[in-house]
């Protein structure tokens, strides 16, 4: 029998190869879902655009969450090549990097292989496991393109709106608050789970599960 994790898993990966989204690096599951969820958790996406795509890759993937109606389907983590590679240049302890680890690969595995072995800690971690860095692929970066400002002047607006509205409900419904830290480079949930979740890990030894 297909456990909660495995479909989960397979409805994500069945909608990225259905919808072929050409400005995407990496393509990842992260959250509960790459680990053991429950049947009413959200199917929490990573995704890494080209640098100078990220807000038309955000609003491609809306798009079609919306025609396919996949609505557990949530963009919690969004962020172009360049803010990934700051980011994980400068990640320090946290759950943020056991989540790094736990994150199930949809499309550019071997890009996010290289990528996270920036941190010092994760590839200890990884080396430790017997794990070995892969080198990042290159290419060109694309263009600047102006319809690039305008998705994320319209798609983030939109999103920062929904998230309000969405908070304000969870809060009447005694479920924690969140809000939406955006850029033209990243986009991300910031929820009081999460900040729960880091705050009792960094109080435990961090050790790869």
């Amino acid at each position: 029998m297909e456990s909660v994790r495995d479909r989960k898993i397979r409805e994500a990966v069945e909608f990225f190869s259905r919808i072929k989204v050409g400005n995407s690096s990496f393509i990842g599951i992260s959250g509960s879902v790459s680990y053991e969820p429950r049947e009413e958790d959200d199917i929490d996406i990573f995704l890494i655009a080209k640098n100078n795509r990220l807000w038309i890759l955000i609003l491609e993937v809306l798009i079609f969450r919306r025609i396919y109606k996949f609505n557990d389907l949530c963009l919690s983590l969004c962020m172009d090549e360049a803010y990934a590679t700051s980011y994980f240049g400068d990640l320090k302890e946290s759950i943020a990097v056991k989540d790094s680890i736990h994150v199930v690969p949809i499309s550019g595995e071997r890009y996010f292989k290289s990528l996270i072995m920036r941190s010092s800690i994760i590839s200890r971690k990884l080396n430790e496991e017997g794990c070995v860095n892969v080198a990042k692929d290159t290419h060109k970066d694309p263009s600047f393109n102006p319809l690039e400002f305008l998705a994320f002047v319209f798609v983030a607006a939109w999103i920062n709106i929904k998230a309000i509205i969405t908070s304000k409900s969870n809060l009447q419904n005694g479920e924690g608050s969140f809000n939406t830290i955006f850029s033209l480079h990243t986009c991300y949930f910031n929820t009081e789970k999460y900040r729960i979740l880091n705050d009792n890990y960094m109080g435990t030894e961090a050790t790869l599960e």
